[in-house]
This record gives structure tokens, C-alpha cells and sequence, in this order.
């Protein structure tokens, strides 16, 4: 995976996404997994090579790609915050 956008790291993304309503609060739902398909990962922007793991998350802006440490952040602090409401 290349380099993050101005050296955040993954949670701070998350934290941002969250905020700004780019990414949602994930429940228990569908994610599929499969070779990566070029395509930026709705987390870091970085293209998910093909030689990577790709996360496709099913939400509310349809199916889309992840790579599994951005998930993996993500799921970690969706249930933060699902626990504190």
C-alpha cells in the first residue's frame, strides 16, 4: 500500500470520515472480500493493488472498497461508538 494522504494515520481518517458523513457507523452486514480491483479504498484514497486483500462493505452509498487494515480500523471504531450511544 503506498503512502496515506498527509501522513494521517488510518483512525485519524476514520475519525474524519465519520465525521464528515464519508463513511457510516458499521453494523452487522455483508462485506465481501476478494482480490483488489485498482480502485481507492473509501478510507485511505490509496488504489487497492491486485496483489492486495480488497474489502467490498455494503452501506447506504452502495458496495464499496476497503482495504482489510482501513476495515479493520473502521469496524474497531464503529464499535466505539455504536457502545457509547
Amino acid at each position: 500500500m503506498n503512502e496515506l494522504p498527509q501522513s494521517l494515520s488510518i483512525a485519524d481518517l476514520v475519525i474524519a470520515g465519520l465525521a464528515n458523513g464519508q463513511l457510516w457507523i458499521l453494523e452487522a452486514g455483508p462485506v465481501w472480500a476478494g482480490y483488489g480491483t485498482l480502485k481507492p479504498c473509501v478510507v485511505c484514497r490509496v488504489k487497492i493493488a491486485d496483489d492486495e486483500i480488497q474489502y467490498d462493505v455494503v452501506g447506504p452509498r452502495g458496495s464499496l472498497p476497503v482495504h482489510v487494515k482501513c476495515y479493520r480500523s473502521w469496524r474497531v471504531r464503529s464499535n466505539k461508538l455504536r457502545r457509547s450511544t
